[in-house]
This record gives structure tokens, C-alpha cells and sequence, in this order.
């Protein structure tokens, strides 16, 4: 997912408010937030059963960091939310990816 699936449109949707609408939250006073940014999500589903998951720290922190490929691939959704084409948003990972080799030059980027 990426910031264009956050839109006016996609949080009206009947399909995502119908799910939405199946939600409820209860704030856990034992959380250790805001040392530790954790989740829990627990599911119960139709047909009674429970899907419960516990995360004890985010993903992308320094706990759990991002690989290079996750990096990447958010800044190429980034780059497709901010209106630049493919070939642009790969001329810009060719040009970080070599930001230490010498002299910066941004011209295909402009």
C-alpha cells in the first residue's frame, strides 16, 4: 500500500466502510507506548473462531529495519503518489544508489 490508496475515494468505499464498521478498539493501559510502538490485532470470525497477532515493535525501526528492497519499493510508491512516471522514479534509485561514488549531478531528475 501506498499514500494513493489513502484517498477521499478509497475511505468511502461501502466495501471498506462495511469492514470498518465491524471494528472496535480497546486501548491496553499496560501498552508501553511511547518506548515501544506495538500492535495487536485480534479477529473473531464468522464462524466463531479467533485470529489473534502480537507485534512487540514496528516494522521499519531499528528493531526490525526495513531491507533495501522495502526501502526501495516504498519510495517508488511515494514517487507514483507524487505524479512521476516510472522511468523517473528509477533514474532517481540509480542516482541514490550511487550518491557516495563522486560528484552528485541531478540533471535527470529536473
Amino acid at each position: 500500500m501506498g499514500l494513493g490508496d489513502f484517498t477521499d475515494d478509497a475511505v468511502k468505499d461501502p466495501r471498506v466502510l462495511a469492514v470498518a464498521a465491524k471494528v472496535r478498539y480497546r486501548i491496553d493501559p499496560a501498552n508501553p507506548y511511547p518506548n515501544e510502538f506495538t500492535g495487536h490485532i485480534r479477529a473473531t470470525l464468522a464462524d466463531g473462531s479467533v485470529v489473534e497477532e502480537r507485534q512487540p515493535h514496528f516494522r521499519g525501526g531499528a528493531k526490525e529495519p526495513l531491507t533495501r528492497a522495502d526501502i526501495e519499493d516504498k519510495f517508488a510508491l511515494n514517487c507514483r503518489h507524487g505524479g512521476w512516471d516510472e522511468g523517473t522514479t528509477k533514474a532517481a534509485l540509480k542516482q541514490v544508489k550511487s550518491l557516495y561514488d563522486g560528484r552528485i549531478d541531478l540533471k535527470e531528475l529536473r
